[in-house]
Formats: structure tokens, sequence, C-alpha cells
């Protein structure tokens, strides 16, 4: 599965959804020819971008587009993709301190994504899509939330490696893997985070006996 092909099965219809850091507008063209919104918004902080977007989206109707950092206007929906977790965290921090959190949130950091899930929690939005693909030899972790006005409890486990991290998952098991032998290099050094993983990969009913 392409990081787009995950992006493209957790979005949900919405009256305004926003392609923020478009790029090449292709989430906002799924978005148009899919008929998910009223009102699509292709957004970037870079205009070479937004004329890379302008031109995907050259044929279409209903679509705004909006040379900003972050989400700068008001949206139902906002996908995010193509950036770090910090960096999404930071989008987030502003569009609260503005007033202009949408109700749901589409999301893939590129790292980090235990960092967004804390955000998210301090946010008050639920975790309903959590779930890692493979894509190009990376892991990605792909996240849908929605706004609650209550904040959702998630164990640490459930912060590091998904919310949803009992779902059997043979693509989460080969990253849970390779961390582990990786830090199965120094793991005196490593002894927190290979027991983190050792629990996890447990969870996935792995074998964990030995050195994997």
């Amino acid at each position: 599965m392409t990081r787009l092909d995950a992006l493209e099965s957790v979005i949900v219809p919405a009256e305004t959804i926003a392609d923020v850091g478009c790029d090449h507008g292709l989430v906002a063209k799924y978005c148009v020819t899919a008929g998910l919104a009223e009102l699509v918004i292709a957004s970037d902080i870079s205009e070479a971008c937004l004329d890379k977007a302008r031109h995907t989206l050259a044929d279409e109707k209903n679509v705004q587009f909006v040379r900003c950092d972050g989400i700068g206007y008001s949206c139902d929906e906002a996908v995010i993709s193509g950036m770090g977790g910090l960096l999404i965290c930071g989008i987030l921090d502003r569009a609260n301190a503005d007033g202009l959190l949408p109700t749901t949130l589409v999301l893939l950091p590129h790292r980090d994504a235990d960092a967004v899930r804390r955000k998210l929690t301090e946010l008050k939005y639920g975790i309903d899509k959590d779930f890692m693909i493979k894509d190009r030899g990376r892991y990605y972790s792909v996240i849908r939330a929605e706004r609650r006005g209550a904040a959702q409890s998630l164990t640490e486990r459930q912060y590091l490696f998904g919310a949803f991290c009992e779902v059997k998952s043979d693509v989460l098991v080969e990253y849970l893997t390779e961390k582990y032998k990786i830090y199965l290099v120094a793991p005196e050094r490593n002894a927190d985070k290979l027991s983190k993983l050792r629990d996890c990969l447990s969870l996935q009913g792995a074998d964990v006996g030995g050195d994997i």
C-alpha cells in the first residue's frame, strides 16, 4: 500500500477538506474527484508547491488555493502528510491557539508518530484509525482522529506503537522486529526499549524467544 492509498482509505466525507502541505495536490485531487467535500482547500507555505497543485487541479471546480504555514483557515477535516511528527504537532498547536482545529484529522507523520498521538490526546481527539504501512522500504503510521471534547486514554504502548497495536499486523511485526535487532546490538544501553518492543511483539503473537 502506498502512502497515498493509505490516506485515501481513511479520509471521510466532510463539507470542507484541507490538503495541508499539499505539494502536488494529489490528496486534494482525490477528494475532489471522489466527491468527498463541497470545498477542497489546497494549502502550502510554498508558492512553488501551490503552482504544482494548481496544475494538478487545473480542470477541477470547488478548489481553493491558500498560501499559509499550517492551518490558517476554517475546515472540517485536515489531511497532513509529507512531514515529521514534531512539525505536525506544531501545526496543531498553532491551529488550536487560533481556534482553527478541524473536527477530523488524517495524519501520516514521517517520524515521531508517538509525539503526534500524545498531542492528539492533549487536544482531546479520539483516534479511530491507526495502522502501519510500508512504502518504498520505509514504515509510516496512518492516523485518523475525531475531536470529541474529552481526552482519550492511551497506554504507553499505544502511544509508542499505535492505538490499536493489539490488532494483528504483519507490517507492525516486521517493523518491531527490525527495531529489536537494531537495539539488540547494545542490549544493556537499550534495555528499556528492548523491553517495550518485546512486550508489543508478544502482544502481536510473535516469537520473542532468544534473539528473534
